[in-house]
């Protein structure tokens, strides 16, 4: 359940990421990112391999699995209702699975809404099941769309991206696999909202208000480059002390790079969108 979201994988544990070529890395959890809302995000070490060879020391795993998702533990008002938490069962997700293969086999519509989880009092399981899968499904999805598109700015004012696919779980544990991606750890970071808090600096470091600048520019150029992020605000803005992923972050000290993160609500440019849908 999300409220158990921090023991998906502990310290140490070892997940399994099929990349969509096809080949498998083997990823050591190093260390969470607490509290977890939309996704589970992990700095991990990957295992020797020749894939990992091309990798950093430590990267940045980041899970769209809606086993663990926030929504299930927030209450919303809807009309005079209340709706209650949704507890993950795997028999309610195999019941999704299964609901989308007929969609694919063409056995039935694909006629799923929001609406169905409001109408007649509680719905299904399965279709909350398959409301929060197809939500983090579209998110990394999106997220690898605006990777892509951003190659000439990746590794100054947004995150190195270096692949997606999705987490091979044991067997008979779940009836997914939920996707995920590979991006650059900015170690010694904190997000600018946390930086004006004063939370995690016992000793408070200076921020050049011109580390903003390329950033400031790069989002302009956004949409030449055919994406929107969606989301920008204090808490996908990371600030760091080093400007590049290839130098030691020293405690302290200036704060000389800002980094985008956080792509799940980015939008695409489609190639078939004219310049007037586009704005």
């Amino acid at each position: 359940n999300a409220a158990n979201a921090s023991n998906a994988f502990p310290v140490g544990a070892h997940v399994v990421l099929r990349l969509t070529d096809g080949t498998v890395l083997s990823l050591e959890i190093v260390k969470p990112f607490l509290p977890f809302t939309k996704c589970l995000v992990y700095v991990v070490r990957p295992e020797s391999s020749s894939i990992s060879d091309n990798l950093p020391s430590e990267v940045i795993l980041k899970i769209y699995d809606p086993r663990y998702i926030d929504e299930r533990t927030q209450s919303k008002k809807y009309g005079s209702s209340r709706v209650r938490t949704h507890v993950w069962t795997l028999e309610a997700e195999m019941e999704a699975a299964r609901y989308r293969q007929e969609i694919a086999e063409g056995q039935r519509p694909d006629d799923f809404t929001v609406h169905l989880l409001y109408r007649d009092g509680d719905a299904h399981p399965f279709l909350w099941e398959e409301d929060f899968y197809r939500y983090l499904k579209e998110s990394s999805e999106n997220e690898v769309a605006a990777f892509r598109r951003l190659t000439s700015l990746q590794g100054t004012v947004i995150p190195k991206f270096y692949g997606s696919g999705n987490v091979i779980p044991p067997p008979g544990t779940r009836a997914i696999e939920p996707p995920a991606v590979l991006l650059e750890y900015i170690s010694g970071s904190m997000t600018l909202a946390d930086y004006h808090k004063g939370l995690g600096v016992s000793e408070r470091a200076n921020v050049i208000p011109s580390i903003f600048r390329p950033l400031v520019d790069a989002v302009r150029r956004f949409k030449e480059l055919g994406v929107y992020h969606g989301d920008i605000s204090g808490k996908t803005i990371l600030v760091s002390s080093a400007p590049s992923s290839s130098q030691a972050n020293p405690e302290g000290g200036t704060l000389t790079r800002a980094v985008l993160i956080n792509f799940g609500r980015a939008g695409v440019r489609e190639d078939r969108e004219s310049e007037e849908d586009w704005e």
